[in-house]
């Protein structure tokens, strides 16, 4: 297989392994992050005031409801009728008034706090003074002093670090401040020590008390109300206080009702008792004048006949106007639904069915089809034929019921007649005894909305029933175990973050994976080991991993040259993207190692920066001066290296203004034609391809180039430049080779180097990665 048709990059796989051993290697740094993570989330715990979950859970009773009196009982209770009336009730019992009770009972606008090295902790039923706002001014929100004891009667307030004679108080006395005026006293049983007081406005704490107090309603009938504070019983004494002000304000509402209630029925009683007695005494002298008995039997065949008729002339007039009223609609032109149900003549009602049927379907086909349409057409005609029979239908039905109407009118006459009869004082005394009906009527319901209101007035049943009182749940803020937890995590994830951003934004070459993930169709041939002792040359009998890597390098070279067929005078052309990158370097200790298996010459075909010099005693003369002298041998400016018997070398000579004119003579190209009939290899340390075009006559005449890339040196553009460069110039035999890698970059790491070839004690990695720059 030859290398150079390898597509290294078409079954890349990521090696899990490697990547989590290249974030592994800076565990001090991980453990150091969380130690430093669990110390902060320690002393967080350790110095954040703790907020404890109180809550408390109520009960409300369903309201019931019957008929008669009983059911007027049961609807002066104190329940509710369902969820839409308990979604108010959890709005009523946080509203600012009932909070403002709570407030003041248990005095909340005055607290005392003792001062720790790190936070300050309220110190509620412990504190060895109490106080009290008794008035504040406008726009006051809240104030914060230094308590002081002077002595057994005086105290001094102060704000900040000012003293002065007017802030010294008496216990027990009115105290002036800038925004109102206190009262604070000494607990007899407590010694009186330094506080800060804390002073706040009913409006801040209403607030306050609004924005902690959660109400949910759970299921059913309850309510839980839970606080969070950092004071257990504090937001104890508050929920308790809350339902038990709840309550009060329910009953304080429900007897003003009832108290409303009594006074009214009473002056209403009091006005109808008038009355009925004025009525029954008319009465009683009606009867006594007139010599009335009981005129019922009498008057009873008359009255029900005439009542009768009554109210059928009532529903024939009726039925004449919703004739009437239908005759309207039916002559109005329109199409229309006409109303049925009213009782009308079974045909007039049939009729008027039938015509809304056949409206309504004509509606429904419309949504389908045009008024053009032959089925809409047919239905405009059988409509049109309907109204004809309504109309006729309602004139016959109207005729009837006038006749009728007349015939009852007739029959009415007849018994006003025969009612007339019987003496006038009849109706007088019929008018008497329907007013004192009703007003006794009225009397006695009165009386019995009395009794029943008193049942409300002395019924004190709380609103709510407080199923739980309040209790603390536990604690709440902070959560000990997911911050420990979190700490934990971020202390592991900070670090990976951190690594992980640098190795996205970096740029630099590192391995030979870094190489095929860019330039996958551009084999590696080999990895060039960083050696910490400087050394740049390799030497007879070294087995050192650095050496290794060069005959690693060679085996590959000759593997390639074979494989194109070329046996002897093999040209390679060693070349980089910019200076730096260890081309010569690469280009020495290349020739040395070639130098073991045949004759080479080594070529400093970098006439811009020579650099062999640094390697191998300078010659004065050598590539560019052969080419501008006159003389066709070039042996005389070639000499041995002194590192190798077999090794030769071409030095650069003098440096020349044009560089490129040089290289690109026929003479050059004679050159190389007759130097390969002597020579196995020769190696051409050319200049970098990036920055000077020097080397690009080389290429043409190479048989390989071996493109020079520095581990930590050479970014990523330039392995996408010789890329580009590849392609553009059609470069067929070009392999990289990676400089300066160190061993945690290297595919095999030191340690198979030191257990095949040779051990060196390796230096302490913890000291040497915190000693990393």
């Amino acid at each position: 297989m030859d290398l150079l048709d390898q597509d290294l990059g078409s079954n890349k796989k990521i090696s899990f392994k490697k990547e989590i051993f290249r974030f592994l290697k800076y565990w001090p740094w991980i453990i150091l992050s969380l130690v430093i993570f669990y110390l902060g989330a320690y002393f967080y715990l350790k110095y954040t005031q703790p907020k404890f979950l109180s809550k408390t859970t109520l009960l409300f009773q369903e309201s019931k409801s019957g008929k008669g009196a009983l059911g007027d009982l049961k609807s002066l209770g104190m329940g509710i009728s369902g969820d839409n009336e308990l979604q108010g009730e959890a709005a009523i019992i946080v509203s600012k008034p009932i909070l403002n009770k709570v407030v003041k009972n248990l005095n909340l606008g005055v607290s005392f706090f003792i001062k720790g090295k790190i936070r300050e902790v309220e110190l509620y039923n412990y504190s060895p003074y109490t106080g009290r706002i008794i008035n504040e001014k406008k726009n006051f929100y809240s104030a914060s002093y230094i308590l002081e004891p002077v002595d057994n009667k005086t105290y001094r307030l102060t704000e900040g670090a000012l003293l002065s004679d007017n802030n010294l108080f008496r216990y027990g006395y009115p105290a002036s401040l800038p925004f109102g005026t206190v009262i604070i006293e000494k607990i007899k049983d407590k010694s009186p020590d330094k506080v800060k007081v804390v002073f706040k406005s009913e409006t801040v704490l209403v607030k306050e008390l609004e924005g902690g107090i959660v109400v949910k309603t759970p299921s059913g009938l309850l309510m839980d109300l839970t606080l969070t504070g950092p004071i257990p019983q504090k937001s104890e004494d508050i929920l308790n206080e809350l339902s038990r002000q709840y309550n009060i304000d329910g009953i304080n509402d429900k007897n003003i009702e009832a108290q409303n209630t009594e006074d009214f029925i009473d002056n209403r009683l009091g006005l109808i008792s008038v009355d009925l007695e004025k009525i029954e005494g008319e009465k009683e002298n009606f009867k006594k004048t007139n010599k009335i008995t009981d005129l019922d039997v009498q008057a009873g065949i008359a009255v029900n006949r005439l009542s009768g008729n009554v109210e059928n002339i009532f529903n024939q007039s009726v039925q004449l106007e919703v004739l009437n009223a239908i005759s309207d609609m039916v002559n109005s032109g329109k199409e229309q639904l006409f109303p049925t149900g009213l009782g009308l003549p079974g045909a007039t009602e049939s009729l008027l069915t039938q015509y809304n049927e056949l409206l309504l379907t004509k509606k429904r086909t419309l949504k389908q089809a045009t008024v053009v349409n032959p089925t809409i057409k047919a239905f405009d005609i059988q409509l049109a034929e309907l109204l004809v029979s309504i109309r006729k239908n309602i004139q016959e039905s109207r005729e009837q019921l006038q006749r009728k109407l007349g015939q009852t009118n007739f029959e009415m006459g007849e018994d006003k007649a025969a009612i007339y009869k019987y003496p006038t004082q009849e109706k007088i005394f019929r008018n008497i005894e329907r007013q004192r009906n009703l007003k006794e009527s009225l009397y006695l319901y009165l009386l019995q909305k009395r009794e029943e209101n008193a049942i409300t007035l002395a019924v004190t049943a709380p609103k709510a029933k407080v199923v739980n009182p309040a209790y603390t749940v536990g604690v709440v803020n902070p959560n000990y175990n997911q911050i420990k937890t979190a700490s934990l995590i971020m202390g592991l994830l900070f670090p990976l973050i951190i690594l992980f951003i640098v190795r996205v934004l970096d740029t630099k070459i590192r391995s030979k994976e870094d190489i095929e993930s860019l330039a996958p169709h551009i084999p590696v041939i080999a990895e060039i080991p960083f050696d910490d002792s400087g050394k740049t040359l390799i030497e007879k009998n070294d087995f050192t991993i650095f050496a290794e890597s060069f005959r690693i390098l060679i085996s590959n070279i000759k593997f390639i040259l074979r494989a194109k067929e070329i046996n002897e005078g093999g040209v390679i052309l060693v070349t980089s993207s910019v200076k730096g990158e260890g081309k010569t370097t690469v280009s020495v200790n290349t020739a040395l190692s070639l130098s073991g298996s045949g004759k080479v010459l080594l070529i400093g075909a970098d006439i811009r920066n020579p650099q062999l010099h640094r390697f191998i005693n300078r010659n004065k003369k050598g590539l560019t001066d052969y080419l501008v002298s006159g003389k066709t041998d070039v042996h005389e400016f070639i000499s041995n290296s002194g590192l190798d018997s077999r090794l030769d070398v071409l030095f650069s000579g003098a440096k020349a203004p044009n560089p490129n004119d040089l290289l690109d003579m026929k003479k050059f190209d004679d050159m190389i034609d007759s130097l390969k009939k002597e020579y196995d290899y020769i190696i051409m340390d050319s200049a970098p391809v990036m920055l000077v075009s020097d080397s690009m006559h080389l290429i043409d005449i190479a048989d390989l180039v071996l493109y020079t890339v520095k581990s930590e040196f050479s970014d990523n553009e330039m392995i996408s430049f010789a890329q580009n460069f590849r392609r553009d110039n059609q470069i067929d035999n070009m392999v990289f080779a990676l400089n300066a890698v160190k061993p945690e970059y290297s595919k095999y790491g030191y340690k198979y180097g030191y257990g095949y070839y040779s051990y060196t004690k390796p230096t302490n990695r913890l000291r040497k990665l915190f000693n990393r720059k």
